[in-house]
């Protein structure tokens, strides 16, 4: 039961990205069905599976003081790089000339999703969540949530090595951030509308990369 409480502010923190999806999605209006929310939940669960088997690989080969060194270590990192990218996006976009692209594709407008390729929809998610909403239906169906739910479960793989070297139960890791991860998507839908006018909303995005470099300094010392 210690061990689940302890485990709680790890898994929030690596879950607010969920929510930050899930208010976007709320302001917009966009609806996640039930099973769609499932399929996010297992896309989560997977990539949790395969990083806590990777911290099991790591955990067999290293020492239990380096390993905790090192999932301290990650942690950090993961909470700077999300602190960085949220301080980049606030910054003024750089103005490109304008080039018009006269391809077929381009003809045949943005929102033509008909090559589903992961490597290139991930990053479009990741940029803006209601790119998931591929067909402008303003509800995530269950294909479109499976990419939703490899976007939001990146972090999670990283997160998931550096808890699990940290000495967290393997299932613990996986059924709690798994279901943490929906279930703020689920939240911030319903909340969407009631906070993103309030001015300390806009600060909300750093306090997840902040989260986990407290937690990870405290693991390193």
């Amino acid at each position: 039961m210690v061990n689940f409480f302890s485990l709680l502010p790890l898994a929030v923190a690596v879950s607010l990205d969920s929510f930050g999806v899930g208010v976007a999605y709320g302001v917009r209006r966009i609806h996640v069905p039930f099973w769609s929310l499932a399929m996010i939940t297992l896309c989560t669960a997977l990539t949790l599976l395969l990083s806590v088997f990777t911290g099991e690989v790591i955990v067999a080969l290293v020492s239990p003081e380096v390993t905790e060194a090192v999932g301290g270590g990650l942690l950090v990192g993961i909470g700077l790089l999300a602190v960085l990218n949220q301080i980049k996006s606030q910054m003024p976009p750089r103005e490109k000339p304008y080039a018009p692209d006269l391809s077929p594709q381009a003809e045949q407008g943005s929102n033509d999703h008909s090559d589903l390729n992961p490597l290139k929809i991930i990053p479009q998610i990741l940029a803006s969540p209601d790119a998931a909403d591929f067909d402008q239906s303003h509800t995530i169906s269950i294909h479109e949530a499976f990419f939703l739910g490899l976007a939001v479960s990146l972090d999670s793989f990283v997160a998931g090595i550096g808890i699990r070297l940290l000495g967290y139960s393997p299932w613990l890791i996986i059924l709690t951030m798994a279901l943490m991860s929906s279930a703020f998507i689920y939240v911030g839908i319903r909340l969407g509308m009631m906070i993103a006018g309030r001015p300390w909303f806009r600060q909300l995005p750093y306090f997840p990369g902040t989260l986990l470099i407290v937690i990870g300094l405290h693991r390193l010392f």
